[in-house]
């Protein structure tokens, strides 16, 4: 018999053999000890029966110190059942034979073997049984014609036999279906393993905060997103921002609908969509829900992403004709003599002069990314931009003052520093009166934060500009190209910073990060 067969292993097996046969001998010596109701031992425990028992319980201990010896382990299950058997129609010798009913103590033994073995096994086991059964009623009836001249019961034996026949088999097939069942229960428990393991993984991979609810609300199952927009959120529990829209699930016949979280413990605004969940008696719901800021920023990445393969496609397929146009009306302007002709040169040039630096703004978006940041002082920094800034418009130049409430600096890319600048002064110079302290540029700290606001003396926005003023391609001038706010916002946050407008005056202000010297 394989190994393999076994519900148990060979050393549990034998062990539990071996605890059922140390039980049983017990059980005799402890009747052998109490009398009847004719003052007759209940078991007949004379000379014969406590050598018996003796000899039983050295077998016991043998085959309790051979469970790890080397006998292979099927053959030391069979010479301890062919033993137990031997032993047990001994000990019916010792107390009257077939009659006296201890030949009943043969099917536990027998029921014990089939458990533990094969079908072929567990007969073998009973057809033992049974020829050291006719053996000893063979015996008897040799010994009666001889001696006594009666005959052993034949058909009391037969029917022994037979239900040790029955017993064997019928634990065997019980055995069997129970390997199998255990078998198949494993098989499916690990699959369900795995199936709980690959739902989790795409629970927890899913960027929507999941939570499942019964129709009273209380949460069966979430991932970790759903974690961070309600903490402390575990089993069992029951949400109050979700429990009134399960309500509402309910009342409108378990439909699907939209979700709007308008607050929680964190102050999060969460939109996403419910789906039921109607299987048998199974009555609940899924939400996904996404955190509607996180929505925005995903937004804008898929924006800036089209923007960049914008980008990508004005610096190959426009600025290389506008080259040559620019390059055409430069050298038509040297030879125009009448006035239209330079009139329409100059239009020629104005505008790829304009298409120009629509395409540089909007490839300073594909530099959103390529930040290096490093530790500036602002008072030399804003002195080498303004001398810059003056040279570029000359009308500026010493126009502007800078205020410095604080001697501070500033971690930024310097790059990306002057280019928000540049943008902030040039719009605040071009809104101002342009007159000497017109736009000022005044640097302030406010505990870790360094503030830096350009201030012009010009009228500001009004509340509609406002709402649309950092949107790309927005512009209240003809002669805008909407990208300068918004590129200089994209780098701001870029740079960890944020840039933000300060009604009702003309006032920006770009609040960084201190940098300790």
């Amino acid at each position: 018999m394989p190994e393999r067969s076994l519900p148990l292993t060979p050393r549990k097996a034998l062990a539990f053999v071996n605890g059922f046969r140390a039980l049983m001998l017990l059980v005799l010596l402890f009747m052998s000890m109490l009398q009847g109701t004719e003052g007759q031992p209940l078991v007949d425990g004379g000379a014969r029966f406590y050598l018996w028992s003796a000899v039983y319980g050295g077998l016991i201990l043998c085959w309790f110190a051979l469970r790890t010896g080397k006998i292979a382990h099927t053959l030391q299950l069979s010479l301890a059942i062919a033993a137990d058997i031997l032993m047990i129609v001994l000990l019916m010798g010792l107390n009257g034979g077939v009659k006296s009913g201890y030949g009943m103590l043969l099917l536990p033994y027998l029921a014990v073997a089939g458990l533990l073995s094969s079908g072929r096994y567990a007969l073998f086991y009973a057809s033992i049984a049974t020829a050291s059964l006719f053996g000893y009623v063979g015996y008897e009836h040799y010994r009666h014609e001889v001696l006594f001249g009666s005959t052993a019961d034949l058909f009391q034996t037969g029917l022994l036999s037979l239900a040790g026949f029955v017993t064997s088999m019928v634990t065997y097939q019980l055995a069997r279906v129970a390997r199998e069942s255990e078998e198949l229960a494993s098989r499916r428990g690990g699959e369900i393993a795995n199936l709980n393991r690959l739902n989790e993984l795409v629970l927890q991979s899913q960027r929507d905060a999941v939570i499942v609810l019964d129709e009273t609300g209380t949460v069966r199952q979430f991932n970790a997103q759903a974690v961070r927009y309600f903490p402390g959120m575990q089993r069992g529990i029951l949400l109050p921002e979700l429990a009134p829209i399960v309500e509402r699930w309910r009342l409108n016949s378990h439909s699907p609908m939209p979700v709007f979280v308008e607050r929680n413990v964190r102050g999060r605004q969460l939109a996403g969509r419910m789906v039921p969940i109607l299987a048998g008696d199974l009555r609940g719901v899924v939400m996904f829900l996404r955190d509607m800021a996180d929505m925005a920023e995903e937004a804008k990445r898929i924006k800036l992403a089209a923007l960049g393969r914008l980008t990508a496609n004005i610096a190959h397929e426009i600025r290389n004709p506008l080259a040559a146009i620019s390059h055409a009306g430069d050298l038509l302007a040297e030879g125009a003599e009448d006035a239209a002709t330079q009139r329409l040169t100059r239009i020629v040039r104005d505008n790829a002069r304009r298409i120009n630096g629509l395409v540089e703004e909007v490839l300073m978006l594909g530099r959103r990314d390529r930040v290096k940041t490093e530790t500036i002082k602002l008072s030399q920094f804003l002195a080498d931009f303004l001398e810059q800034f003056g040279m570029a418009q000359p009308e500026a130049a010493g126009r502007i003052l800078t205020t410095f409430h604080s001697s501070s600096s500033v971690y930024f890319d310097r790059g990306h520093l002057g280019q928000i600048l540049s943008n902030l002064v040039a719009n605040a110079w071009r809104h101002s009166s342009r007159v000497h302290g017109a736009v000022q540029i005044e640097i302030s700290q406010l505990e870790s934060q360094v503030l830096i606001r350009v201030i012009d003396d010009g009228p500001g926005m009004n509340e509609d500009a406002q709402s649309h003023l950092f949107e790309p391609f927005f512009t209240t001038e003809s002669s805008g190209t909407g990208l300068g706010l918004y590129i200089a916002r994209e780098l701001a946050e870029a740079n960890d910073a944020r840039l933000d407008y300060i009604p009702p005056g003309g006032v920006f202000r770009l609040s960084c990060h201190h940098a300790y010297e």
